[in-house]
């Protein structure tokens, strides 16, 4: 995840807290900054109904929508990418399999098993900010220093949600295995949702030692593939990575030498968004009821529900978020090529939804790289979701110009 953007608000909520170090003036451009912000995602998402998506409502203690006409669905039953937002379906997977017996969550991994997983240069530094989390240093290959240590398997679940480590979701992912997976997103009603696999696979199947060079033909086939959920290619690269020695040191040498950079920099800013259609989509609809299950404590069992939201509420680069927006706040978000997406469920401290429990999804899917890495840098999904949340600013230009789309 990135924290970028949270890092301002936390500055804007010291200046407000402490009431030092800036003027007036300098609070007001600040505020107008990230005004701008929101408008400019709201913008994007009015103009691209096909590759964006918004549903916000406010909903009661069985997880059901209120109808208090504060509601918005916007594209809400398109299936979009995901990106990291669909760990969420992990940690529910996780949860069940953990209320069921069937998992141990202080089960030690050894991180020499965890790190079987762990391609570096592929999440942002997630993993190294979980490590340090738990006092593990990382080399500079991201791999940890000490690879006799264990963490939890509870831990490990944590880093997956608070960092968005990817090493730890495809670890889970094998250990539930697909059978699991799925029946856990039928029970949670993710009908629409397509099959979660490994990440490791499109990672590698992008970031590939052996086809160095981008290959429009390659990812037509295997994109077609994977529609169809054939999933047998990314498949073969991870037991590849997993299982043959050469073939692994080969790739790992390939990522941090450099090479991996300057291949991905020769790679056009559509080729990367052309690939990302490998990972699983969903609709914003679906995983708007899944967070308000899992909000009223509905999603499955009370059990489940009440181990997820830990979890979620407690992501540590959200409480500038908790300080100043919300007295309950649990969220997780997805970033890729092109991609911003958040889940979420909140109770605002303000506006005229203030003290009511809403839910918020927001998907963005082929953002041009200038508003994409604008939009990152200011974590602008996560601006968007206050105004969604409280029912005001930014909620109102999209309920005011629905009607007119087509």
């Amino acid at each position: 995840m990135k924290t970028r953007g949270k890092k301002a608000l936390l500055s804007l909520s010291l200046i407000i807290v402490l009431g030092v170090g800036a003027t007036a003036l300098g609070i007001v451009y600040f505020i107008r900054q990230l005004n701008d912000r929101k408008n400019q995602l709201a913008e994007f998402i009015l103009a691209n109904p096909v590759s964006a998506a918004v549903v916000a409502y406010t909903f009661d203690e069985n997880g059901e929508l209120v109808d208090d006409g504060y509601d918005l669905f916007y594209n809400a039953d398109s299936p979009l990418v995901m990106a990291s937002t669909m760990k969420i379906v992990v940690l529910a997977a996780y949860t069940d399999a953990v209320s069921r017996g069937e998992l141990d969550p202080n089960e030690k991994v050894e991180i020499a098993d965890l790190e079987r997983y762990y391609l570096p240069m592929t999440d942002g530094g997630a993993h190294v900010e979980g490590l340090a989390s738990l006092g593990l240093a990382a080399g500079e290959d991201g791999f940890a220093r000490d690879q006799t240590a264990e963490v939890s398997l509870d831990d490990l679940t944590r880093i997956m949600i608070h960092y968005s480590g990817n090493a730890e979701a495809d670890y889970l992912i094998a250990r539930l295995g697909a059978d699991k997976i799925e029946s856990v997103m039928l029970a949670a009603g993710l009908k629409s949702h397509t099959p979660i696999h490994s990440t490791l696979g499109v990672a590698l199947a992008l970031c590939n030692h052996e086809i160095p060079s981008f290959r429009a033909d390659h990812f037509q086939t295997l994109i077609r593939d994977v529609s169809k959920g054939d999933t047998r290619y990314l498949e073969h690269l991870v037991e590849l990575y997993l299982h043959d020695q050469n073939w692994r040191a080969a790739q790992i040498e390939f990522m941090v030498s450099g090479l991996y950079a300057r291949t991905l920099a020769q790679t056009t800013w559509s080729d990367q968004l052309y690939v990302i259609q490998l990972l699983p989509k969903a609709t914003a609809r679906e995983y708007a009821r899944l967070m308000a299950k899992i909000a009223s404590g509905k999603l499955i069992s009370s059990e489940v529900s009440t181990r997820m939201q830990q979890k979620l509420e407690s992501v540590p680069s959200d409480w500038p978020l908790r300080l100043l927006f919300y007295d309950r706040f649990g969220a997780k978000d997805g970033v890729t090529a092109g991609v911003l997406t958040l889940a979420s469920y909140a109770v605002p401290k303000s506006g005229p939804q203030a003290g009511h429990a809403r839910v918020v999804v927001v998907l963005t899917n082929q953002l041009d790289y200038d508003l994409w890495s604008t939009q990152l840098k200011s974590e602008g999904h996560y601006l968007i979701h206050t105004d969604l949340a409280r029912a005001s600013g930014v909620f109102r230009k999209l309920a005011a110009r629905l009607p007119e789309l087509p």
